[in-house]
């Protein structure tokens, strides 16, 4: 059971962007699955709810280090329209602008982290499971904050390396990380 969620959380919905969504380079087929989850925990926290947006360079040679080398890998996610970027329905018409963080790398920080001064809790939902969701749940785990991955709500486009991640974070995370469904969550959330 999920102990009481204190009423200083973030719910934190990572890259449920068209350019996953749609069948592009990096597609997740599998977000149509988790969108009913995240929605309900948007819903439920409106106001406590950030967006984080993956945000793709105009050619591999703008990013920096070896980032490049990834772009390079994947020229087609490369130089896109900007509306490509854009929260899928109904996330982006639900989230205000000043909710939503773009970032050029797979953790949320350090983009978020000024409007979380008075946070202590953080809910976390959305895709890659195994890359942007887990790197951002690391560096809250760093900062000390309470952190819990909505399991339900989470998904990737390596269904292996998703249960793989949930695997290790239950195992090797326990005392800083907690795993529960939506349902668990807003049980003990209160309104």
């Amino acid at each position: 059971m999920l102990a009481p969620i204190s009423p200083h959380t973030k719910h934190i919905v990572i890259d449920l962007q068209r350019l996953f969504a749609e069948p592009r380079g990096w597609h997740v087929a599998s977000i149509a699955d988790i969108l009913p989850n995240v929605l309900t925990l948007c819903q439920t926290t409106a106001a406590n709810t950030f967006y984080s947006r993956f945000i793709t360079p105009q050619h591999p040679e703008a990013s920096t280090g070896r980032w490049q080398n990834l772009y390079q890998s994947y020229p087609q996610i490369t130089g896109l329209d900007p509306a490509i970027l854009d929260l899928i329905q109904p996330l982006k018409q639900i989230a205000h602008p000043s909710q939503i963080f773009d970032k050029t790398t797979y953790s949320i920080f350090p983009a978020v982290q000024p409007r979380l001064n008075q946070t202590d809790t953080l809910i976390l939902s959305g895709a890659e499971t195994d890359a942007c969701v887990y790197a951002s749940l690391l560096t809250a785990v760093d900062l000390g904050l309470r952190v819990i991955l909505a399991s339900d709500a989470v998904t990737s486009s390596d269904q292996a390396a998703h249960d793989a991640t949930l695997n290790i974070i239950a195992r090797r995370l326990p005392n800083q990380v907690e795993l529960a469904t939506t349902a668990e969550i807003i049980a003990a959330w209160p309104t």
